[in-house]
Parts: structure tokens; C-alpha cells; sequence
């Protein structure tokens, strides 16, 4: 794509400006089933979105292809001219014009693998997890994906920007049985170099998660003392992350309005959005309009510090954009979003919160997030399960109870924060985190 001939052209038909986003994503997936390859399948994906701002209106418009030739460039400029001439929103829209910072690069490297390499790994998977123990029945599914993705932006100001990153991780699940009943469990890992990496210890983690499942059974309801497991806290944690969005609280629609600089939660959680991390799987030094990414603390000591923005929910409530402007994919609008969100983790380990709870409930997975969850109060009432803890040990696994409560105010009940943050391949993360009670709905 002859990128200038574009903004020439725009240029030329009196456009404001306009900006072209480029996303591209090649991937590879291979899965196993049954002892033999199930499926081997590669993609190589470009997609466009042209953004143009004619009379303070934005119009969007995305394509899988497109070409340089000039009556299709005309065409296609007039259809984005038509577009935004019946938009109606008062608000005025601009491009971001370039801005120099100092790009973040990561030191590590990724070592990529054959195909025989990863149907060898995955053999290994199969069979470690099938050997752990009689009661595993079935590895349910097992597989390999490795993706390289970029993005270009460039637009009528001078911004030229582009972010490259690679993804690869195998992942496998387990079934286990005993008197009739089964449960599953699953196990993701990122993994850079394969010769490097150890089956054995995979496989365990999905089988030992699958038996530990079973025999769970509800517990009495009433109020218990609660560990939320760094998995189940980084659930809860990352569905209610929108709540630092500057154009939900603009708009009135997010629980942190007009609690700027207030106490939201305990002192002793502090929420770090960092887009350049080196810590984390996927690192970004632009977000989706080209504006330079930058580490914030979102909350500091529970005291809510800094709200995200893109350009325009920026410029609404008089504010620069934070670099959070970023789209769910080429043909998706710019929104506002985290990106590397995480709860800063404290100094002990899971064991040593369960010793320091003493009785209590560890939630180890939570479902009915979308359901259970009302993101303008925070009240949420979700099907969970974990494992019951006495005298500070495990005693018994626990199912079929629901946790209830207001997220706002678990947060101020606080005891301790875990050492135990993990970043997988997520770009919200949380340690395990105790709170002194909770509701649970049993038996």
C-alpha cells in the first residue's frame, strides 16, 4: 500500500486529516488428539482502517484489502466523506501529531520451533499427564500456537509508528474420574524455547488441578475468611477494569466517579498500568493512535490517582491521552483500555496467607462473570469453587457455592497481598489475595 498516495489524496479533497492503521498477524495452531495430530493450521492475516477527520467529524472505515489505484482511492474517500457528513455528536475530533519517546525493547528472544519439534512435545504432554495418576482418563484436548503480530499507524501529521511482538504457548487439559464423577482442568504456558521446555512439570499442573477437583462438595453458607487464588482474583480483578476508563467516568458510567484522589480501596493495594512492562508476555510502545505508551499508578495505597484516556475521552474532560487508546482489532473503534494492568504483589507466598487465614475458603475459579457481574456498582454474585482450609492446611475441595458482595468493598477488607503475580500470557494480572470475610452461598 503506497501509504502517502493516501494521505496525499485526502489531503488534496480538504480532509482535516487522516490516519491508516495496519494490523497484521501470521499464526500457526497445531493440535493433538488421541496420540496423533489433529490439526495443523497457519494464517497470515493484514487488515486496514482508515480514520478520517473532516470538519471535526470522524468517519472509520476498514478493509481486508486495498489497493493504490487512484480511482479506488477517490471512491473510497468519498465514502468516508459521506459517512462523516451524517454524523451528528457536537464533540470535534483530531489526529495526534507525532511525538518523540524512547522506545522499550525487550531483552529476550524466541527460539522457534519445527513442527516435529512441537508433535514431539506434545506427545510428551500426552503422556506425562496420562501416567500422573490411574483416576486421569482422558488428555481432552492439547495443542501449540505461535502468532507474530504488528502494527503500523501513520497519518496526515507525520505520526510513522509500528510495534512488532511474538506469542507462542502450548496448553493441555485433563480429565479425571473417581466414583463416577469427573472434572476437568486446564494448563496454558508461554513458551520461548521448547528444547527448554519441561513436559513433566506441565503435565502435572493440569492433572494435579483436575484431581483436586474432585470429591469437592458445598460448605454451610455464611460469612468465611477468603483467599480470591491469583487466578481468580486476576477474573474478577480484569472484568472490572473499565472502571478507570476517563470515558465511562466522563460519562457518569463508572463506579469511580468523582473519586478522584479518594481512598477506593486498602491501603495496601497499589494498581500499576504499565504498556511497556518487561515482566509481561506482550509489550506495546504505542497504543492504537500512535500516542507513546507510559507506566501510570492508577491507585496508589488505595487512593485512585490517575483515570486512562485515549485522544478524545482526553480532550473531553480537558486531560491528555495516557497512550490507552487501543482497538479490540483493525475493523474495531479506538476505545479506552488497560494494557498491562496489574495489583503490585506483596511478600507472601499462597501457603503463608492460608497459614496466616487459619480457617477460612480458598477460590480458586470463578464462572458467570458476564452474568453476575453489574460494572456500574461493582455488586457481583458469581458461581466459584476452591478449597476449604483448616488450621491453616487444605482439608477438602469445595464446589457448587456461589460468592457474593460489592467489589469496592472487598478491597477495603484487605489483609494481605500474595508475592505470587503471574503474568502467563494475560495483560491484566493479580497476586492472591486475602480478605477478612466474604459472603459464600452453600449448602
Amino acid at each position: 500500500m503506497n501509504k502517502q498516495a493516501w494521505l496525499d489524496r485526502a489531503k488534496e479533497k480538504g480532509f482535516d486529516g487522516l490516519e491508516i492503521y495496519r494490523g497484521h498477524s501470521a499464526e500457526r495452531s497445531v493440535e493433538w488428539f488421541g496420540g496423533q495430530m489433529d490439526s495443523f493450521v497457519t494464517s497470515d492475516v493484514t487488515g486496514t482502517s482508515l480514520r478520517a477527520v473532516i470538519g471535526g467529524k470522524t468517519a472509520v472505515l476498514a478493509l481486508e484489502k486495498i489497493g493504490d489505484d487512484p480511482a479506488e482511492i477517490d471512491g473510497t474517500l468519498d465514502l468516508l466523506a459521506a459517512q462523516a457528513a451524517i454524523v451528528s455528536t457536537k464533540e470535534t475530533d483530531t489526529l495526534r501529531a507525532p511525538e518523540k519517546t524512547e522506545e522499550a525493547k525487550r531483552d529476550s528472544e524466541w527460539k522457534v520451533p519445527g513442527a516435529d519439534e512441537i508433535l514431539a512435545a506434545l506427545a510428551d504432554v500426552e503422556k506425562e499427564i496420562l501416567a500422573y495418576d490411574p483416576r486421569i482418563k482422558q488428555v481432552t484436548e492439547a495443542g501449540w500456537q505461535d502468532s507474530v503480530s504488528g502494527r503500523e499507524i501513520v497519518n496526515s501529521l507525520g505520526v510513522d509508528v509500528r510495534d512488532e511482538g511474538r506469542t507462542q504457548i502450548l496448553y493441555a487439559g485433563a480429565a479425571a474420574e473417581e466414583n463416577g464423577e469427573v472434572k476437568n482442568d486446564f494448563n496454558v504456558e508461554v513458551v520461548r524455547d521448547l528444547s527448554k521446555f519441561d513436559p513433566k512439570a506441565f503435565a502435572e499442573k493440569a492433572a494435579k488441578g483436575a484431581l483436586e477437583k474432585l470429591g469437592g462438595s458445598p460448605v454451610p453458607s455464611g460469612a468465611y475468611k477468603v483467599i480470591f487464588e491469583r487466578k481468580a482474583m486476576t477474573s474478577l480483578f480484569g472484568a472490572l477494569t473499565d472502571m478507570f476508563s476517563g470515558d465511562l467516568i466522563g460519562k457518569g458510567l463508572s463506579p469511580l466517579k468523582d473519586k478522584r484522589d479518594g481512598q477506593i480501596f486498602s491501603e495496601k493495594i497499589t494498581v500499576v498500568d504499565d504498556p511497556r512492562c518487561p515482566d509481561a508476555l506482550r509489550m506495546a510502545n504505542y497504543d492504537d493512535e500512535g500516542c507513546p505508551t507510559r507506566k501510570k499508578i492508577l491507585v496508589e495505597n488505595g487512593v485512585f490517582k490517575t483515570m486512562l484516556h485515549n485522544t478524545k475521552s482526553g480532550a473531553r474532560m480537558g486531560m491528555e491521552s495516557t497512550g490507552n487508546g487501543f482497538r479490540g482489532g483493525y475493523a474495531s473503534p479506538v476505545g479506552v483500555s488497560p494494557f498491562n494492568c496489574a495489583i503490585l504483589p506483596g511478600e507472601k507466598s499462597l501457603e503463608e496467607l492460608q497459614a496466616e487465614m487459619g480457617d477460612g475458603l480458598v477460590i480458586t475459579n470463578l464462572a458467570g462473570l458476564h452474568a453476575g457481574l453489574n460494572h456500574v456498582t461493582t455488586d457481583f454474585s458469581l458461581q466459584c469453587s476452591g478449597y476449604l482450609v483448616k488450621d491453616g492446611k487444605r482439608e477438602r475441595s469445595v464446589a457448587l457455592v456461589t460468592v457474593a458482595g460489592n467489589f469496592l468493598d472487598l478491597m477495603k477488607k484487605v489483609v494481605s497481598v500474595g508475592s505470587d503475580l503471574d503474568w502467563e500470557y494475560r495483560t491484566v494480572a493479580c497476586p492472591s489475595i486475602a480478605f477478612e470475610s466474604c459472603a459464600i452461598a452453600g449448602a
